[in-house]
């Protein structure tokens, strides 16, 4: 059964408002679908609630690189055949790549995100025979048991309504003696333009829905992992501060990150406005440092 509570950090009296929209929610039946959460996320990563998608890799490459390059120590890529599920725009792909692994296959839910992450591997003189491409659903692939030496998850399961069912399929296509790789959103992580979000956002429109996304803390992700049947298992919790420039320079890359994916409960005339109402909020405001707070977790196939 998908989570149907906020996990994270919230002020109380935001927490008590987000209970309150997944209890109607799931009265409503608004909460019971994950099929259709996740078409609307796929339609946020695909652009059709907001063109910041398209300044993906402008406005956060950064975050996600410094990221990923956690998660990547101690891995020995070289000869293996990796999997990256839940690519994006490649951003890990390529570091794996560049530690010399054999092939990679590059699976995202979006085939916008896809369609960049290919471009750069065209750019980059990547063939065919290195690098592959799959449009797939993380709880649902479509690779064989045993098909892969490392699988990595960067940043994905906390928008991910299943998770203990994603971390099993992503346990089933290893191999024995693989490794898992995850890195996870923690309790705190944005934190601060979350709760900024909630105070400005249009509540007429979102009240009666639940908060779609689910951080974790290590015990959790370790029992995730444990119930996926994996040994050596290894977690480790690393939170920072990423400051911007002014609170408008958070919103955009908190925008273009997540594509204002939620943006599908707003009528299409309204998204505009309801976009430029929030940046200001984050202006005015200075709303303009980020906690980043990530669970990596690595993990081997008995």
């Amino acid at each position: 059964m998908p989570t149907l509570f906020y996990t994270g950090k919230m002020a109380f009296p935001l927490r008590l408002m987000t209970t309150m929209s997944g209890i109607i929610a799931w009265i409503t039946g608004n909460a019971r679908d994950s099929s259709a959460m996740k078409e609307k996320m796929k339609d946020g990563y695909n652009g059709k609630f907001s063109d910041y998608i398209h300044q993906y890799d402008e406005l956060s490459t950064f975050h996600y690189e410094k990221i990923a390059n956690i998660l990547l120590q101690e891995i020995d890529c070289k000869g293996k055949r990796v999997v990256d599920v839940g690519c994006g725009t490649g951003t890990l792909s390529f570091m794996v790549l560049e530690k010399a692994a054999k092939k990679i296959s590059c699976v995202d839910i979006s085939p916008l995100m896809l369609e960049k992450c290919k471009k750069k591997s065209i750019d980059n003189g990547y063939p065919d025979d290195v690098i592959s491409f799959y449009e797939g659903d993380i709880e649902k692939l479509s690779f064989r048991d045993s098909s892969f030496d490392i699988v990595f998850c960067n940043m994905v399961l906390g928008m991910v309504p299943n998770q203990q069912e994603a971390i099993s399929e992503l346990a089933r296509i290893l191999r024995p003696g693989g490794t898992l790789a995850l890195s996870i959103h923690g309790p705190d992580h944005l934190v601060e333009p979350i709760e900024a979000l909630v105070k400005s956002m249009n509540k007429r429109y979102y009240f009666t829905h639940r908060f779609e996304y689910w951080p974790r803390d290590e015990k959790k992700v370790r029992m995730f992992l444990i119930k996926a049947n994996l040994d050596k298992i290894q977690t480790k919790r690393l939170t920072w501060i990423d400051e911007f420039e002014n609170g408008g320079k958070l919103f955009d890359f908190f925008a273009s990150t997540s594509g204002l994916w939620w943006y599908h409960r707003l009528p299409p005339e309204l998204r505009s406005n309801e976009t430029e109402k929030v940046r200001t909020y984050f202006q005015k405001n200075n709303i303009s440092k980020n906690t980043c707070d990530v669970i990596f977790s690595w993990g081997t196939k008995k």
